[in-house]
């Protein structure tokens, strides 16, 4: 963590009059934070007791290097924060762009001298893992709940982010607002009689693009215009009973919905299917999501939940991780969670193969009776079955393989299901 210290005087001259002092914020900066002091008040003892008198106020505030105000606090808090998923009241949270800021004071009163002490500390960002849930319905299509309700209730399952995903309507994403201690990505469901796909933005602004797709043509149209604007296509239940993906999968997308809601066959099937991609040399990100529209048997908010490895809680941090494949499955927020290392090499990243390196499968959350299976291209590799609850790593030997994944069983009512799984790490 970078800090700076600045200390600056003013004069009872200068009162009521705006300044501004200049700092720089470099690349990669999750979070900015400034606190200050001053004498604010003067306390003299007296035979009856102390008195308290307010002899200097100084006003707090922050410009970002656009020149736009990015928050102003007055003289109300010494201390204030702005991050890409998070701030202060009355500061705006959202990505910190590198270059010259300026700290704004408002030397609002000066009674003889007023000297202020500034520490600025800027936290650079650090990969960790963040839970959510990537489709999720409103009353603007088929859902029970509004938009604000679905932030509400994912915040309180335990959920760091959100995708709101209203069948070919993106009304919801005009309704997010600024909500606190969560994300919310803005998104819509591309929804044909012939399948589903999940569309993820970058922005709120309005999809222009008709989703209505009557021909091949048009859904092809409406997937590419997506693509244009940076979005990420996901193929939504491939393999669902009632709503299959018929359109063929020549089509732009780089995600493939693979668990939605309780698992099932269906979810099976999604999963071999992507698995035998993999073995065909794509790297194919697999998602999960609840497909939330009320409250049902199986499906609720973060019924599975998608762990994103990123940067940070930022919009634009989780989109980049998710497009890379850092992302792991389980199956409710409080459910097993995997990692997968392979010589200090993550889920979605490529290592290139040496003799005698080793892997590792990280399980937290673990129970007692878990199995735990490893798969590569060849298929099943190895498997485990957990003697212990808790947090757990378990070594393997590396083999010349195309990639290494891995899954986690449980027995949950006497039935054996999946409980957490992950996307591969690469070998080359």
């Amino acid at each position: 963590m970078e800090e700076l210290s600045i200390v600056k005087s003013y004069s009872r001259e200068e009162q009521q009059s705006y300044t501004k002092i200049p700092f720089t914020v470099g690349e990669n900066i999750e979070q900015i934070e400034i606190s200050y002091n001053y004498q604010r008040h003067m306390f003299k003892n007296h035979a009856l007791g102390v008195s308290k008198e307010e002899v200097n106020i100084i006003d707090l505030g922050l410009f970002s290097p656009d020149g736009k105000l990015r928050g102003w606090s007055g003289s109300e808090r010494t201390t204030v924060y702005i991050s890409s998923s998070d701030a202060s009241p009355g500061y705006k949270r959202g990505a910190i762009p590198p270059g010259r800021w300026n700290l704004a004071l408002g030397i609002y009163k000066v009674t003889d001298e007023a000297k202020v002490s500034i520490t600025i500390k800027l936290k650079e960002k650090e990969r960790r893992w963040f839970k959510g849930d990537l489709h999720m319905h409103t009353l603007n299509s088929d859902g029970i709940y509004k938009t604000g309700e679905v932030i509400t209730y994912a915040r309180h399952a335990g959920l760091d982010f959100i995708a709101l995903t209203d069948h070919n309507n993106t009304q919801q994403n005009q309704e997010i607002g600024n909500p606190e201690g969560i994300t919310v990505l803005p998104g819509m469901e591309y929804t044909n009689y012939r399948g589903h796909a999940n569309l993820f933005f970058t922005d709120t602004t309005e999809f222009a693009e008709n989703p209505l797709s009557n021909t091949r043509e048009e859904m092809l149209s409406t997937l590419e215009a997506a693509e244009q604007r940076e979005a990420l296509v996901s193929i939504n239940h491939p393999f669902d009973e009632s709503c299959p993906w018929l359109w063929g999968f020549d089509v732009p997308f780089s995600l493939v919905e693979v668990w939605n809601a309780f698992f099932k066959e269906s979810d099976s099937k999604a999963i071999a299917w992507w698995r035998n991609q993999l073995k065909e040399g794509k790297h194919l990100v697999a998602i999960g999501g609840s497909d939330t529209h009320r409250i049902e048997q199986g499906r609720s908010f973060g019924t599975p939940t998608t762990y994103i490895h990123a940067r940070s809680a930022g919009k634009e941090d989780l989109l980049e991780a998710l497009r890379e494949g850092r992302v792991s499955i389980s199956a409710t927020p409080s459910s097993a969670q995997l990692d997968l290392v392979i010589a200090d090499v993550h889920i979605g990243e490529t290592v290139c193969f040496i003799e005698g390196m080793t892997g590792s499968i990280h399980i937290m959350g673990a129970k007692v009776g878990d199995r735990i299976v490893l798969y590569s291209n060849e298929g099943l590799e190895q498997s485990w079955e957990i003697a212990y609850a808790g947090t757990l790593v378990l070594p393997f030997l590396v083999q010349k393989r195309k990639f290494y994944q891995t899954e986690l069983y449980r027995k949950t009512l006497a039935f054996e299901m999946l409980d957490a799984m992950t996307n591969p790490v690469y070998l080359s």
